[in-house]
Formats: structure tokens, sequence, C-alpha cells
């Protein structure tokens, strides 16, 4: 079980709602959808190469009780918003396969 001295931050979650436009692309709208106590670890950065140049990409682990990520119905296409930071959710992992702890793979959208 995760202490509730680590999930010391807030993080906002935004649900993807998607359409389709004429031409059958598809239009996300992110609207939020409620809160949750979080525990933010920052990774290493990244240069990865991006168009003309290289672009930082920075890694963040967010971990939260697992009863939140049904709660919430987080999946792969929302977002959280962490301490003025947009996160995109690259995958949800549960810790152990006990239902205790979800360890969320993001990287920050800039």
């Amino acid at each position: 079980m995760i202490s509730s001295g680590r999930t010391r931050f807030i993080a906002s979650h935004m649900k993807a709602s998607s359409s389709v436009d004429a031409l059958g692309r598809r239009v996300t709208t992110l609207t939020t959808t409620g809160t949750l106590r979080v525990d933010l670890r920052e990774g290493p950065p990244v240069e990865q190469t991006y168009a003309d140049g290289v672009a930082l990409v920075q890694s963040y682990e967010v971990r939260t009780r697992w009863p939140n990520i049904g709660r919430l119905n987080i999946t792969a296409l929302d977002r959280l918003s962490v301490r003025s930071r947009t996160l995109r959710i690259n995958g949800i992992r549960n810790l152990d396969q006990a239902d205790r702890v979800a360890v969320i793979d993001c990287t920050e959208v800039a």
C-alpha cells in the first residue's frame, strides 16, 4: 500500500472525449473530471531527434492508489495535470498485481 504521506500532490484528471470531424480525423477535447492524490517522481530527461533539431523529453512516474484508476476511469488517452505540468499518459501498471498501487508512466506535454 502506498502511504498517505507519499501522495502529497493533487492531480487533475482530464478525460479525452473524442469525436470525428468532416474529414474523418479524430478531434480530441479534454474535460476535467476529477482530482486524485498522487506521488510524482521525475525521471531523467532524454534527448530525442525532432524535425531538424533535438527535443528534450521529460518523463515522470506518477503513483496513486489503484481504486482511483477505476473511480475516474483513467485510460491512456487521458491527461493528468500535476503542479502546473500537463502529462500525457503512456501506460498504467498495477504494481505487484495486488490492486493497491497504480504506476502511471507519463511524458510532459510542452
